[in-house]
């Protein structure tokens, strides 16, 4: 069940101009696939950097991949280490990372990491607005689904967080819209390409009994929805500046991003 009660929303989803400085960058174990310079923009401009175990060689092999000479090494580095290549590690150390061993393996090494983000953020003293996470969105769908299901988590009272939690893929943006009344403000790079630019929502954890939308080419007026019902998926914009979602229980928002036409 969800915690927090229906509330209304905006949401700003350009990473470009993110608030960067209350933001934390996670990379798991998975191919960094956005563009050099975007990435490069998210980790050197966030307060924390984090790779979560074999996202240690990833983000090692996207340093050496780019000509980039002032890319920040990253503050932690955690999972239960069992992918990561411990001269890589090493190196990371010597650079200044440390190291944060979680070998619980009854929690994947994304959850463990999203709590360390909480432990480290607290013993600074530090609020953190929105944590944004370089994930596996299509390789291996056992990763895709268990990365669903933390995002889901991260609003239970088990594990709770008030950042807002968005999943980077290649070209794509995902994040979790609670019970409420939501306004996306569409970047206006996407709003007049609806052919090159998807966006999709589907209920989480249960059904969601009535979902009201505007902005979108196929809208729905109070609809239900439910996995094995009704979903949405390749839709888009209309060109109008903002979408609005009213949703009576947790939904999952995923849109494509233009990057691959903008960079």
């Amino acid at each position: 069940m969800i915690s927090d009660p229906p509330k209304s929303r905006d949401w700003w989803p350009d990473l470009e101009d993110l608030r960067l400085a209350n933001t934390a960058v996670v990379v798991l174990n998975t191919s960094i696939e956005n563009p050099p310079k975007l990435v490069r923009h998210l980790w050197n401009n966030s307060w924390l950097r984090v790779t979560v175990d074999g996202g240690t060689n990833k983000w090692h092999s996207f340093v050496k991949q780019n000509s980039f000479d002032d890319l920040k090494f990253p503050d932690l580095i955690t999972g239960d280490l069992d992918s990561a290549n411990p001269a890589v590690v090493d190196q990371f150390v010597s650079m200044g990372s440390t190291i944060i061993p979680t070998p619980n393996q009854d929690e994947t090494d994304f959850t463990k990491a999203l709590k360390e983000v909480k432990k480290y953020s607290a013993k600074h003293c530090k609020s953190i607005d929105s944590i944004i996470v370089m994930v596996n969105m299509c390789h291996r769908v056992d990763h895709f689904l268990s990365n669903l299901n933390t995002l889901y988590k991260s609003k239970t009272k088990d594990l709770y967080f008030d950042e807002d939690i968005y999943l980077l893929g290649r070209n794509s943006l995902t994040w979790l819209l609670q019970a409420g009344t939501h306004r996306i403000h569409v970047p206006q790079s996407l709003r007049f390409h609806p052919e090159n630019n998807y966006v999709g929502f589907f209920p989480m954890g249960s059904a969601c009994n009535e979902c009201t939308t505007t902005g979108l080419k196929w809208n729905l007026s109070g609809k239900p929805m439910e996995m094995g019902g009704l979903t949405s998926s390749s839709n888009t914009f209309n060109g109008e500046p903002i979408v609005t979602i009213t949703n009576s229980s947790p939904l999952l928002w995923t849109m494509t991003m233009g990057y691959e036409e903008s960079f």
